[in-house]
């Protein structure tokens, strides 16, 4: 047993690298994603199998790309959600029309493919529309361009899709007709199960960023709401006082912290427009390469390459490459099995649907396994509605295509602009230095900690953007240091006021002063 137990050591220490994170329980995934697992199954399989059965399966394929309407805005209220659904539709709709334009132009298509995917990113950012991100539009386009070229089939297509998109806006806002109050009740649920993590003693060792985070997002959701709901708020002020009493108080004798000068506030891009040129440059040149080697769908290069590059960072990165190679393999085998067995054409229709409940189910927390199972997703669309012979010679070209896009997104977001987060972290470590220094000199519980509260988070965001560079820049040590130093003492400050303790606050407010003012 113990020569067995050497031999899987190893294993097990490999095993969350290549494989991801371990599996959460099958009621947890279906607890948190079992309405957009299911509208995304409803409103890309049935579209799909009523064109089917009209003989018509390349109008059912572009309309299951529309239907991919339906995986966005799951967790927005539900005024912002009709806006957000109604923008991803016209997208897509418009994203199948661009796609099948280009089709016929493999370097056309990387351009137009770079162009959609920079054009998501930065759409998902401002708006802040959630997951999947810009993905669906650089992999709704690439997979148009195998539909068909002529005006008039694209026409088809474009109506197909932005019909079965107006079906997922609806599906989308049903629930709105018996649970209106749905994305507020999540958000404060949310915010409240962080604070009793917290109060359990969970700041002790961890950071009160991300339990601020999360009640901020539940006061969003709140405030937000078309209608004010009393309970709701109520609540809500009562998780937010636990909160600021759970934070942990600053020892006197613990700290002796360098008097560094506080950075200055400078102009900086938000962190989301370097993402942007990420994916907008490694789609188009995985795009253009695999045109280039003449392989057979540049677009599936493409797709790979913004799947690589959906995170913020180049570890991030690095691990999305190495699932994508692990998830891929498994899914080019799971569809060379499918081909295989060359199955009706309704029991492929219902597997779609089937492994589409799947993908949203494990794409959060398990991302190889949705890899796995979106691969034979796409390549059945395309099957379907292209009517493409399914054979080993696509299954090795589809490896092939995602190895080089796989290849030139891991290029692109280990080079391409790599520091983002630590040429920002000055000026966010300024920002909550002026602050902690207003909120010293003012009264408490004012705005003054609001706006200390607010920026302590949003300087965490950028903190752990730095710490996951690999080539961070220039003094990104010692602003992080920094960083540490102004957030405990931020969250001291806000934690002292909240339980009353009058003397530790006037302490930590002096120590602010003292600390953080410029001389």
């Amino acid at each position: 047993m113990r020569v067995v137990s050497r031999l899987l050591s190893p294993l097990r220490r490999v095993a969350p690298h290549v494989l991801g994170p371990r599996l959460p329980a099958p009621s947890a995934l279906w607890a948190a994603h079992r309405r957009r697992a299911l509208s995304a199954a409803v409103c890309v399989t049935g579209p799909l199998a009523v064109f089917v059965l009209l003989g018509r399966a390349d109008l059912g394929a572009a309309a299951a790309l529309g239907g991919f309407t339906a995986v966005y805005g799951h967790a927005l209220l539900y005024r912002r959600r009709s806006l957000v659904s109604a923008g991803v539709g016209l997208a897509l709709a418009a994203a199948v029309g661009l796609g099948g334009l280009a089709g016929p132009h493999p370097f056309l298509l990387a351009a137009v493919l770079g162009l959609l995917g920079a054009a998501a990113t930065a759409a998902t950012a401002v708006w802040q529309i959630g997951p999947p991100g810009p993905l669906m539009a650089v992999l709704v386009g690439g997979s148009a361009s195998a539909l068909g070229s002529s005006p008039g089939l694209i026409g088809q297509h474009v109506a197909a899709a932005a019909g079965s998109a107006a079906l997922s806006w609806l599906v989308v806002m049903a629930a709105w007709s018996w649970d209106p109050a749905g994305p507020e009740r999540r958000a404060v649920a949310a915010a409240e199960s962080a604070v009793a993590g917290a109060e359990r003693g969970g700041l002790r060792d961890a950071r009160p960023d991300g339990v601020a985070r999360a009640v901020r997002i539940a006061h969003v959701a709140v405030a937000g709401s078309s209608r004010r709901r009393r309970s709701l708020w109520s609540r809500l002020e009562d998780i937010e006082t636990r909160f600021m009493r759970a934070l942990p108080a600053t020892d006197p004798a613990a700290r002796a912290d360098p008097r560094a000068p506080a950075a200055p506030v400078r102009g900086h891009t938000p962190l989301w427009v370097p993402t942007a040129a990420r994916i907008g440059v490694g789609a188009w040149a995985a795009g253009s390469l695999a045109a280039g080697l003449g392989l057979h769908s540049p677009y599936w290069a493409s797709t790979a390459a913004v799947a690589v590059l959906l995170g913020t960072d180049a570890r991030h990165t690095r691990a999305r490459a190495l699932h994508r190679v692990t998830g891929t393999l498994l899914g080019t085998g799971v569809t060379a099995l499918l081909f295989w067995l060359d199955l009706p054409v309704a029991v492929t229709v219902a597997l779609i649907g089937v492994m589409l409940v799947g993908v949203e189910l494990l794409v959060v927390s398990q991302y190889v396994l949705a890899v796995a199972l979106i691969t034979p997703v796409s390549l059945s669309l395309v099957h379907l509605g292209a009517n493409s012979p399914p054979g080993a010679d696509l299954i090795t070209v589809r490896l092939g295509e995602t190895l080089v896009g796989i290849a030139v997104g891991l290029a692109a977001g280990l080079l391409l602009l790599p520091r983002p987060g630590s040429r920002r972290l000055p000026a966010a470590v300024g920002a909550t230095v002026e602050r902690a220094l207003a909120a010293a000199a003012a009264p408490p519980g004012g705005p003054a900690d609001a706006a200390l509260r607010d920026s302590l988070v949003a300087q965490h965001e950028v903190a752990t953007a730095t710490r996951a560079e690999l080539f961070a820049a220039p003094g990104a040590d010692l602003e992080l240091h920094r960083s540490r130093q102004v957030a405990d003492l931020g969250w001291a400050l806000l934690g002292a006021r909240a339980r009353g303790e009058d003397a530790l606050a006037a302490w930590v407010g002096a120590r602010i002063t003292a600390d953080l003012a410029p001389r």
